[in-house]
C-alpha cells in the first residue's frame, strides 16, 4: 500500500507518507518563547504515532515575529534548550522532525511593534535595513536547528504572515525591488536557510487566498519557481491567512490547490485539509493528486490512528513499536 511504503524527500528516509503539520498549541505561559514539558509531552505523543515526520509548530526567528506571547522561539539560548529535547523525544521513535519559523508581520498580536511590507494603521513598513536584518534572523535560526539536530526546516510562507505579506497583492503594493518583485523576499530567506541549514527546506504556502484580488492558484507559478531555484526540497501547499470572510471547510477542500501546485512542479507537494479517512488518504496518493498527506487535527484526536490502521493491513509488528504500545494496538 503506497501509505505505508518507504522513500526519500531530499536526504530523509521516511518510513510512509502521513506527516503532521505545523499546529501552534499556544502553551508557552512565561511569555518569553521558552517552552516547557507540555510540549515535549504534545511532540512525544504525535510522535509515538509513528508519522514519517513532524513539522513543530510555528516558532518566531526574532522577539516581534510572534503570532502571540504563547508561542516558541528559538532565538536565545533559553529558548533552544527544550527545543533540543523536542527534537531528542522525536527522534526516540525513529521519526523525523522539522521546525517552522516564522514572522508574524503585522498578524503580531504579541504587543511590541508589527512589522510588515507597508504602513497601515500600527503596522511599520519594513525598509532596506530591516528586510537585511529580518533575512540574517531566518539565516541564524536556520543555523540553530541544524545545531539541535533537526531534519529539515519549513519556511512559513502562508497563513498571512510577514514572507505572506510580502507575496501578496493584497498587502503588498510597494514600490521598490520587494514589490515589484513580490517573491524577493522569500526567495532571499529560502537561500539564506538553505545555505545555513545545510539540509533540506520545505515552504509551506497559501495557494488560496479567498480574496477577489488576492492570490489564487493559478497565479502561483512565479512563486513555485522560485521556490525551485532557491534549492527548496518540497512545498506544502495551504490556503487563507489575509481574508476577510470566512473559509468554508469541508473534507479534502484544499487538496486541489495542492493538485494544482503539483502541475506546476518537479518537487514533491504536501497537501492537507480535512482528511480523516483511510480511503481518502489512499484515494489521493493512489491517484498521485500529492506526494505527501499531512494530518492535523486528525492526530490530535487519534494520535494513534495509523498505527491502528497498519493493524488492521496486518502490518504491524511488535518490535518496531515495542511490547507496550503493541499490547494497546492490536486487537488479534
Amino acid at each position: 500500500m503506497k501509505v505505508f511504503e518507504k522513500n526519500k524527500l531530499g536526504h530523509m528516509e521516511l518510513s510512509n507518507r502521513i506527516g503532521v503539520p505545523a499546529m501552534c498549541t499556544y502553551m508557552v505561559k512565561t511569555k518569553d518563547g521558552v517552552g516547557n514539558l507540555h510540549h515535549v509531552a504534545h511532540y512525544d505523543t504525535l510522535a509515538k504515532g509513528r508519522p514519517a515526520f513532524i513539522v513543530q509548530e510555528a516558532t518566531a526567528v526574532n522577539a516581534h515575529g510572534y503570532i502571540n506571547d504563547e508561542c516558541l522561539g528559538i532565538f536565545t539560548p533559553r529558548q533552544r534548550q527544550i527545543l533540543k529535547d523536542i527534537v531528542d523525544c522525536v527522534h526516540a521513535y525513529g521519526v523525523n522532525i522539522g521546525i517552522q519559523l516564522n514572522h508574524a508581520g503585522m498578524k503580531n498580536t504579541f504587543g511590541n511593534q508589527k512589522y510588515g511590507p507597508m504602513e497601515q494603521g500600527d503596522v511599520i513598513s519594513l525598509d532596506e535595513d530591516g528586510i537585511n536584518e529580518l533575512i540574517v534572523n531566518f539565516e541564524f535560526a536556520s543555523r540553530w536547528a541544524r545545531e539541535l539536530g533537526y531534519d529539515f526546516v519549513e519556511v512559513h510562507a502562508a497563513h498571512g504572515y510577514l514572507i505572506n505579506q510580502f507575496l501578496s497583492p493584497l498587502t503588498n503594493q510597494r514600490s521598490d525591488a520587494y514589490g515589484q518583485d513580490r517573491t524577493l523576499l522569500l526567495r532571499r530567506i529560502v537561500e539564506g536557510c538553505r545555505d545555513n541549514f545545510e539540509g533540506d527546506i520545505v515552504v509551506r504556502i497559501s495557494a488560496e487566498e479567498y480574496e477577489a484580488g488576492g492570490l489564487h492558484p493559478e497565479d502561483m507559478k512565479s512563486t513555485v519557481q522560485v521556490i525551485e531555484e532557491a534549492g527548496a526540497a518540497a512545498i506544502s501547499v495551504s490556503s487563507g491567512g489575509l481574508n476577510t470572510g470566512a473559509v468554508h471547510a469541508y473534507p479534502l477542500y484544499q487538496i486541489p490547490y495542492a493538485e494544482t501546485i503539483r502541475t506546476m512542479t518537479t518537487l514533491p507537494v504536501m497537501g492537507v485539509g480535512c482528511i480523516t479517512k483511510e480511503s481518502e488518504i489512499s484515494q489521493i496518493l493512489q491517484e498521485e493528486r500529492c506526494d505527501y498527506v499531512l494530518l492535523g487535527r486528525k492526530l490530535l484526536r487519534d494520535p494513534f490512528f495509523l498505527l491502528k490502521w497498519q493493524d488492521e493491513l496486518g502490518l504491524l509488528r511488535e518490535e518496531e513499536i515495542g511490547q507496550c504500545l503493541y499490547r494497546g494496538i492490536h486487537m488479534k
